[in-house]
């Protein structure tokens, strides 16, 4: 084999097998850098968790015994012991209907212990907080009987209208919560105390949900401030404390997110682990506060209405849609996942809107395909012209390059140029991917055998057709070399395997951009003449 060919067949194989090993290192990087194996959860014994001391340091779990003193401490305890798991068997609650499923309000502490979204079967708060007790909008403060006392005791309830109405009163301390069902799945909540001036309050705002099957995605506590997003993972060892102006704060993983948020915002924000891969937000409050709290889908349209209401209302801007992670290239990923919301809000159908948004980005890179599958041709054309220059100066490396060279000139070719258009959909490649793994409107989203497009195709159909149009492309493309042809057939099983995992979603994307990739290869064909019957 001559020194030409051996060297564009070393390129093109090294640079399918780079493409094949970026998605593989792909995929192994973000499970290791986004582990979401789900944390052991027991349903009769809490999964172990530290007691959280300002520093996280372990503390005694016995019961307060005598007279309560209110002692104050100047730390935030969160109570993580038998006191906090006997004192609510989470039965003395008050269910609400709504339009998206359901929320439970228990009328011990009058604490959030469930919200349950019908359309995607899963209750936004985690069986870890359930087993151990611990929920939003909690009120914890830095007396730990006073903490005690406003969450583990029983709160008198009533109902005026759509607002929600529970109070505690012992003493000189009351307590008084109000909880209204807003439309838009948000919860409004209004806090109101008294005889808790000379003591620090917080408010939780979020718990780790739970973990999603897929690797990707950002999980665990995030932090909107005026300046910037934080987000902390869920693994971290040590309390970290956020200060400054904090418009909201709370929990999220890729899909879902937890979060409270009040008027004027939070001037402290307390990021605690309590167990492994688990952590606790909780902020600093006054004594009386109106706020909201939200648990559900990151849903890009609801969030922007969450947004654009208390932008009206506040004058402050959430920016919840910030909380969706785009990946690494996101400068492409968010674009693309606007361009198909746009094409679904009028067809209604995410399998078509894939399909569309693929004929679309055909489109754009139909210059540089058509270019590159001309070029291909007239390589194909210039073969037995190759041949001869090798076979006439297989003696002189140098010499044969100045001729190839020379000859590809004349006839306006570039061997190279068939790679570009796979180089360009290697960006578009990942960040479709990324927004296919990351954006909740495709999960559980079905599209003809495939129930959720979010998810790989559980008969393998469509990766087997992708790997069956990518060996008809090859067939179907110009080559001068039959060799080449061959790796390509390898790389074409090669990405089936590859594929056979991957969100059905995006297989469709790869599966539609071959189907029309053979298209063009038959019309450039037609154009140069391929099919024109001989003599």
């Amino acid at each position: 084999m001559n020194n030409n060919d051996q060297e564009m067949q070393k390129r093109m194989f090294i640079f399918f097998i780079a493409v094949a090993v970026l998605l593989i290192a792909y995929s192994i990087i973000s499970s290791y850098l986004y582990p979401t194996e789900p944390v052991p959860e027991r349903s009769s014994e809490t999964q172990k968790v530290v007691s959280t001391h300002d520093e996280v340091k372990n503390k005694s779990t016995e019961e307060p015994t005598g007279r309560i003193t209110y002692k104050q401490t100047g730390d935030f305890d969160l109570l993580l012991d038998k006191r906090r798991i006997n004192a609510d068997n989470l039965k003395d609650t008050i269910k609400i209907n709504t339009n998206f499923g359901h929320i439970e309000i228990s009328k011990i502490g009058a604490r959030i212990v469930s919200i349950y979204v019908k359309k995607f079967k899963t209750d936004m708060i985690s069986d870890f907080s359930k087993t151990n007790r611990l929920f939003p909008t909690e009120i914890i403060t830095t007396s730990s009987e006073l903490t005690a006392l406003i969450n583990f005791s029983p709160y008198t309830f009533k109902q005026e209208g759509s607002k929600l109405i529970f109070e505690l009163k012992k003493g000189n301390i009351s307590v008084r919560k109000i909880f209204e069902v807003n439309e838009d799945s948000t919860l409004t909540v209004l806090i109101d105390t008294s005889g808790l001036e000379k003591y620090g309050l917080s408010v939780i705002n979020g718990i780790s949900l739970k973990a999603e099957d897929m690797a990707f995605g950002h999980s665990g506590a995030i932090i909107k401030t005026d300046k910037e997003l934080i987000k902390l993972d869920s693994d971290i060892e040590r309390k970290q404390v956020i200060r400054g102006h904090i418009i909201w704060a709370g929990e999220e993983n890729k899909y879902f997110l937890q979060m409270f948020s009040i008027k004027g915002g939070f001037s402290s924000t307390h990021v605690v682990p309590v167990a492994e891969g688990k952590t606790v937000v909780f902020s600093e409050i006054p004594t009386s506060v109106e706020g909201f709290f939200f648990g559900g889908p990151k849903l890009y349209s609801l969030l922007g209405d969450i947004s654009e209401r208390y932008k009206k209302e506040w004058g402050t801007d959430l920016a919840l849609r910030d909380s969706i992670d785009f990946g690494f290239f996101g400068i492409l990923g968010k674009p693309l996942f606007l361009i198909m919301h746009f094409i679904y809000d009028y067809i209604h159908n995410w399998g078509l809107t894939i399909i569309i948004l693929t004929i679309l980005l055909r489109i754009v890179l139909f210059p540089l395909n058509h270019k590159s599958l001309k070029a291909m041709k007239k390589m194909a054309d210039l073969a037995p012209e190759i041949k001869k220059l090798q076979k006439k100066y297989q003696k002189d490396p140098q010499k044969l390059q100045e001729e190839m060279m020379k000859l590809y000139a004349e006839h306006g070719t570039n061997p190279m140029s068939g790679c570009l258009p796979i180089i360009a959909q290697i960006p578009i490649f990942i960040a479709l991917y990324n927004v296919l793994m990351v954006t909740v409107e495709l999960k559980m989203v079905p599209f003809l055998w495939v129930q959720d497009l979010a998810d790989k195709d559980p008969y393998y159909i469509l990766p087997i057709l992708m790997g069956v149009s990518m060996i008809a492309q090859q067939w179907i493309m110009p080559s001068s070399d039959k060799n080449q042809k061959i790796i390509m057939y390898i790389m074409a099983f090669v990405f089936t395997f590859l594929f056979m995992n991957f969100p059905a979603g995006l297989v469709l994307y790869w599966l539609t951009n071959n189907i029309l990739g053979l298209g063009q290869s038959f019309i450039v064909n037609k154009q140069m003449g391929l099919y024109k019957p001989k003599g």
